[in-house]
């Protein structure tokens, strides 16, 4: 087990006393009778389709990150990074900080015979790209909606999300950039980590100039973010709600920017409050609203037990390499 900080615990409490209180207020605030009736009445179908889409996006999703593993010389079976992609979903949905499924990857990749550094750099773009995915549909998307649903200060918080997540990607292969941090790293007295970061650094510039590369992927990672959508269209058919398909693609990357900031635990509360706000601008009322977050929340958890199913089913089989190394990895 990872040891935690004092401040990383004190982080965690913080956002769980957020998800609590914002359910509660949701509590007082949803007929939760209209509520437990929407549920009980789903149609099964849709939410069959919105999980098997869910997992189409995931497997696009895996390529994405197979495309980087191979840019660097990690070769591992397409199978095998679907299985990772999922096993890091879990652990993302089941454990306090979204950080431990990228972890669970970083680990399944160096198995490879790669370092963890190599595993890191790939894990590390991988998420970055998506983030400037999602932040490049949401500033389009979400432009329509400005006047009509007086969302400029959204929209700004949006643009400046989007325009973070582009200069990081863009630091992250800047050479300026890894001299600053280790002067920083050297005065709190972290400098033994200095060889791990020149490593990171040789591995990240392995990418520079592979601009066809970086258009590929965040050509996938926008239509993985479509797709994403379109679970929560599936989910709202599965509700009977009437919602336009627009509205969805206003304000469902909107929504997925708002649960990315790390201000709850695993974005409880905040998905459902913000969905509150959002859709009840084109006439949901609060319970069916909360019913579309909550239900689409619930059909990406059932989606990412597939990793903790591949998680479990392998723990024998690491049990047995660890007794007799020379088999293959798992």
């Amino acid at each position: 087990m990872i040891p935690q900080s004092p401040r990383t615990i004190a982080f965690f409490a913080a956002k769980m006393t957020v998800s609590v209180l914002l359910f509660a207020f949701l509590f007082s605030r949803v007929q939760w009778s209209n509520v437990s009736v929407m549920l009980a009445h789903a149609r099964f179908q849709w939410i069959v389709a919105a999980f098997l889409l869910l997992i189409a996006s995931n497997v696009l999703g895996s390529y994405q990150w197979n495309r980087l593993l191979r840019a660097v010389d990690i070769r591992i079976p397409f199978w095998k990074v679907l299985a990772y992609y999922h096993v890091g979903l879990f652990f993302n949905n089941f454990l306090p900080a979204n950080v431990g499924g990228d972890f669970a990857r970083i680990m399944d990749a160096s198995r490879s015979g790669q370092s963890r550094a190599t595993a890191l750099s790939t894990v590390l773009l991988d998420r970055m790209i998506g983030t400037v995915a999602l932040g490049g549909l949401a500033v389009m998307t979400t432009l329509p909606a400005i006047d009509h649903f007086h969302l400029a200060a959204a929209y700004l918080g949006v643009l400046g999300f989007f325009l973070l997540a582009v200069t990081m990607l863009w630091a992250v292969f800047h050479p300026v950039l890894l001299a600053t941090v280790e002067r920083l790293m050297r005065r709190i007295g972290l400098g033994r980590f200095t060889p791990t970061l020149d490593e990171l650094s040789e591995r990240l510039a392995q990418f520079r100039g592979r601009r066809g590369l970086f258009v590929e992927l965040l050509t996938v990672a926008s239509a993985v973010q479509v797709m994403r959508i379109g679970v929560h269209v599936l989910v709202a058919r599965a509700l009977m709600l009437h919602v336009a398909l627009p509205y969805f693609f206003l304000f469902v990357p909107l929504l997925a920017v708002i649960v990315s900031l790390p201000i709850s635990l695993n974005g409880i509360g905040v998905r459902e409050g913000a969905g509150i706000l959002l859709f009840g601008l084109v006439g949901l009322d609060r319970g069916s609203a909360f019913s579309l977050q909550f239900t689409t929340y619930l059909v990406a958890v059932s989606v990412s037990l597939l990793g903790g199913l591949v998680f479990l089913v392998r723990i024998p089989y690491r049990r047995a390499v660890a007794r007799n190394p020379r088999r293959p990895e798992a």
